[in-house]
């Protein structure tokens, strides 16, 4: 019997507190073609626990801020590149990172949402913080 796996692919972000954090992760088909993300929106959620009420950190493209949707170019993992691909940048401020209390790991996850309001998983894992000396 075949699974159908579709689970976000999960990843781990490692950051300094009090820096800026903003990678683009971008999106691709299966057979590295572009896919259109221009009428979509994401969002984001990261927790201490799974069970935590309220989100150490809530993300979106719309009211919220702290996520863009962008084209780029991707870059493969042989190296070959993809231009005019889409992603999803994070835009966390460094005083957002450095008003972080702990240098607990945080879990997350991004979720795409289609003009027709479906929702898609898009990537998930952990965010670990790192103390900064300098403030």
């Amino acid at each position: 019997m075949a699974t159908l796996d579709l689970r976000a692919p999960r990843i781990t972000i490692k950051f300094d507190k009090g820096k800026d954090l903003t990678p683009i992760f971008y999106y691709l088909a299966p057979d590295n073609s572009i896919v259109d993300l221009s009428s979509y929106t994401a969002r984001m959620q990261a927790r201490l626990t799974y069970s935590q009420a309220v989100p150490t950190w809530s993300l979106d493209t719309a009211l919220l801020g702290g996520l863009a949707i962008v084209t780029g170019t991707a870059t493969l993992e042989d190296g070959t590149t993809v231009a005019g691909a889409y992603g999803i940048q994070l835009l966390i401020t460094d005083i957002q990172t450095a008003a972080l209390t702990t240098d607990t790991p945080l879990l997350f996850d991004i979720e795409l949402i289609s003009g027709t309001g479906v929702v898609l998983p898009f990537l998930k894992g952990t965010l670990l913080p790192s103390a900064e000396v300098t403030i």
